[in-house]
């Protein structure tokens, strides 16, 4: 009996979802009439890709519910006499194909750090090309193609395929692009890539010389192939493999499918024909597979940088970000013959926080912590986190130690503020050291060294305080008021 309230609620949100189901399946289905080829065979057959779309969402319990929906665009779309057994059985075949593929899809999907890579990309051309290809086969022993001529046998057989093919090629990736956008972020999981980044210059370029070298081949073959002058239609797939390889999947991928929605509007105006389904299918499909991978490299590659670079809690520049950018701020100090600085902020009892609340409170109080102590300094400076709850501010350009000190003494009341994490409220304080650029020829490790020093200095003298690098070390208090309230 306790499961009850459970399955109850699941079919209450199935009646619910049934109206968006039904009105998405009978638009597909209105679209695949209109491109028509052959009786009962589309050459862009979208319901295909949707029922992969919706058990990537739902799972395979979402099945019988996709089924009636295919049924019921049948019967509303179908007279009477003209509904047979056929029309019952047949809606099996796409259910249990395209489910399988939609669950296969699903097992990386449903996963937190999900994020459309190139092996997604892969997968997804790999599991549509056999997907659709089973489903032609299984089409031909039904009913379905009986009405074909046998002479047109083969052409419908590549037709029913390319349409399925190129209506899951379309749905899918434009589904998972449009999810993932209008959903929440996800955080991606951690690694160190700072090699991989190093080799991904070299590697993107024998990709991207090994793909123009295949578009090139397969342009030259495929007129011999078709009997058909479709040179031309192959120049939009420059445009979509240099928007992918530049921009990324979403960018690609509307390359890919204007491109083709332009070929097939403005194809008479440009003085060339494609009369065979089988030629824009093949043409479709092909440019948005190439969006996938070429898109999926590139973001790839903008993941790699990312996490080689950026703090994965937080989004702040790593160590290794930051001593770029504190030699930058060190060139650009000598050159103009201005001061900078450096603040290193240890974040006072994090521990306590983190082994009381959990790590996932724990990193909620970095995350917030860092976006309090970044919405204090300037745009110009950097805020970056080295690990642990420490963190660094790089001031690119301050007056004189005063100057650092009042930023300081910002960051300190900012942080004094409570944090909401979930349901608790937490206090929490600072300890802050700082080194002030003194000499032309100071190296960014060591005035990073001598704000670290100044910051255990802070701690070990009682935290909640600020202490500068010039200062005494042994725990002198903070002197020059730097944490008087209202000064």
């Amino acid at each position: 009996m306790k499961g009850l309230p459970f399955r109850r609620s699941r079919s209450t949100q199935f009646l619910l979802r049934f109206p968006i189901i039904f009105s998405a399946y009978w638009l597909a289905w209105q679209t695949a009439s209109l491109f028509e080829v052959y009786p009962n065979v589309s050459a862009f057959y979208a319901s295909a890709g949707l029922t992969v779309c919706f058990t990537m969402v739902h799972g395979l319990i979402g099945l019988p519910a996709l089924y009636l929906s295919i049924i019921a665009v049948r019967i509303l779309d179908l007279p009477a006499p003209g509904f047979t057994a056929f029309d019952l059985l047949d809606p099996m075949r796409e259910i249990c194909v395209y489910g399988l593929v939609g669950a296969h899809l699903r097992q990386s999907w449903i996963r937190p750090d999900y994020r459309f890579s190139l092996p997604i990309a892969v997968r997804v051309i790999y599991s549509a090309f056999l997907a659709s290809l089973l489903s032609a086969v299984l089409a031909t022993h039904t009913p379905a193609l009986n009405s074909t001529p046998a002479e047109h046998i083969g052409t419908a057989f590549l037709s029913f395929w390319g349409g399925d093919f190129a209506g899951v090629m379309i749905t899918v990736p434009a589904f998972m692009i449009l999810y993932r956008l209008f959903s929440h972020p996800l955080n991606d999981s951690t690694a160190n890539l700072i090699g991989a980044v190093g080799t991904a210059r070299p590697l993107s370029m024998a990709l991207y010389a090994l793909l123009g070298l295949s578009v090139a081949m397969f342009s030259a073959a495929l007129p011999a192939v078709l009997e058909v002058d479709t040179r031309i239609a192959i120049i939009i797939l420059f445009p979509v493999v240099l928007a992918g390889l530049s921009r990324g999947t979403i960018v690609g991928f509307l390359v890919a499918t204007v491109s083709c929605a332009g070929l097939l509007g403005a194809g008479w105006a440009l003085g060339f024909h494609i009369n065979e389904p089988i030629e824009i299918q093949l043409i479709l499909a092909l440019a948005v597979a190439l969006a996938l991978m070429a898109g999926a490299s590139h973001d790839d590659k903008e993941h790699a940088w990312t996490l080689a670079t950026f703090d994965a809690v937080t989004g702040l520049p790593n160590r290794y970000m930051l001593m770029d950018r504190l030699e930058h701020a060190l060139t650009s100090a000598r050159r103009t013959k201005t001061t900078m600085a450096v603040m290193y902020i240890d974040l006072d009892h994090f521990k306590e926080v983190n082994d009381t609340l959990g790590h996932h409170a724990g990193d909620q109080l970095l995350k917030h912590a860092g976006e309090r102590i970044r919405n204090t300094v300037r745009t110009s400076d950097t805020v970056a986190r080295l690990g642990g709850d420490e963190f660094v501010v790089v001031l690119s350009s301050v007056d004189s130690i005063e100057g650092a000190d009042h930023v300081a003494r910002n960051v300190l009341s900012a942080l004094e503020q409570p944090f909401s994490l979930g349901s608790r409220a937490v206090t929490i304080s600072a300890s802050i050291g700082i080194a002030v650029q003194s000499t032309g020829s100071q190296a960014s490790e060591d005035l990073l060294r001598q704000a670290d020093q100044a910051m255990y200095q802070a701690k070990t003298g009682g935290r909640n305080r600020i202490y500068h690098a010039v200062m005494p070390f042994p725990g002198t208090p903070f002197i020059q008021g730097a944490l008087r309230k209202g000064t």
